[in-house]
Order: structure tokens, then sequence, then C-alpha cells
């Protein structure tokens, strides 16, 4: 009886560290868009929530393409130092 009651004991705990992670998990995420969204309208110099959404859906595409050919640049960093420093093994 005693070792099902501190199973039972255990899975309670781990249940609620799950739930407390989950609640920090949501806070951080909410506070990081706040503060991308609070960088963004200062350093466009934008007040209203309205104006900053249009520009940020004008410049939608071009920064996509931006961020795609950057990561595309990284890769091929990645793979020409591959190439010239292969794992020794």
């Amino acid at each position: 009886m005693l070792v099902k009651q501190n199973t039972k004991e255990q899975i309670l705990g781990i249940e609620e560290q799950i739930k407390r992670l989950k609640e920090k998990q949501k806070r951080i995420l909410n506070n990081t868009q706040r503060e991308i969204g609070k960088y963004l309208m200062d350093s466009w110099e934008v007040e209203d929530v309205n104006e900053a959404k249009e520009l940020i859906d004008a410049f939608n595409h071009q920064v996509k393409s931006l961020s795609e050919a950057s990561s595309s640049k990284e890769d091929n960093q990645e793979d020409k130092n591959f190439l010239q420093n292969p794992p020794k093994g």
C-alpha cells in the first residue's frame, strides 16, 4: 500500500510540475512577444497598432525572402566548412 501511495504522490507531483512549467512557458512567450512588439514600434516610431500591422503586412514578403536567403547562405557556409574540415574519425 505504501509503495502505491508513494507512486501516486510522485505522479501528482510531476503533473503539478508540468502544469507550472506550461504556465511559465506561456508567461515567457507572452513577455517575449510584448517585448518584440514594443521594440518594433519604438524602432519604427509607430504609435498606432493598426499602422504597425499594416507595415508588418507590407514588409512581410521582403522579410521572409531575406530570412530565407540568409538561412540558405548559412547552410552553404556550413557545407563549405564541412568540406574544408571534415570530421575526423
